[in-house]
């Protein structure tokens, strides 16, 4: 197996995971061992999880998780799990009705953002200017919008630029996410300025999905 040097979390030494998540990772772990090209990898993780969403006790599970984003504060993830070898980790985003991100992108990771309730619409960006990536001004440029229900699961690549945005409803995603947040450079961008802020992203949360 490969060594990512990520160090153990209260994610991983904390109680089981449930069956339908254990199940979820000892695929992906798979997946991994398997050297995969990253969009094919992604590709391969989306489909087993869009068969994890449709789980009645992980759905059933929803109903303890607190919101993690209110309106337009600060997001935490509850984190699940962080795998020893390979890095990647499941977390949640609960956002209550009305909630509306920053423009970002998750820097060099991969995103898998699979809605378990609710819904929300999201609009892409692509940066077309030649600055660096952590320097302004940044020009963007409009590529499209679309909304998500529950069952989808968005793939998001690294620098993908986007803001997400939910209207009356308490909104649910399950994310697996390449690696933790807080472990590598992200960035927020003000549409009227070309403002290039780094983040560290969501604080992340023990949670224990058991």
């Amino acid at each position: 197996m490969a060594e990512t040097g990520v160090a153990p979390t209260k994610a991983q030494t904390a109680t089981p995971l449930m069956g339908p998540a254990q199940q979820f990772v000892d695929k992906v772990r798979a997946l991994f061992a398997n050297g995969l090209e990253e969009a094919v990898l992604w590709d391969q993780i989306g489909k087993e999880l869009r068969i994890l969403l449709a789980t009645p006790e992980l759905q059933a599970h929803t109903g303890t998780w607190p919101d993690t984003k209110i309106g337009n504060g600060p997001p935490s993830n509850l984190l699940f799990y962080e795998d020893a070898d390979y890095g990647f980790v499941l977390n949640a985003l609960v956002k209550s009705p009305g909630s509306v991100t920053f423009v970002h992108d998750h820097g060099p990771s991969w995103t898998l953002y699979g809605v378990l309730a609710g819904g929300e619409h999201i609009e892409r960006y692509r940066r077309t200017d030649d600055n660096p990536v952590d320097t302004g001004p940044a020009e963007l440029k409009h590529e499209g919008a679309f909304d998500v229900t529950p069952g989808f699961v968005d793939v998001v690549p690294p620098w993908q630029i986007h803001q997400e945005m939910n209207d009356d409803q308490r909104t649910i995603g399950f994310i697996v996410r390449s690696q933790r947040s807080g472990t590598f450079p992200q960035f927020r961008y003000n549409m009227e300025s070309g403002e290039v802020m780094k983040s560290s992203g969501p604080t992340q949360v023990p949670f224990a999905l058991s």
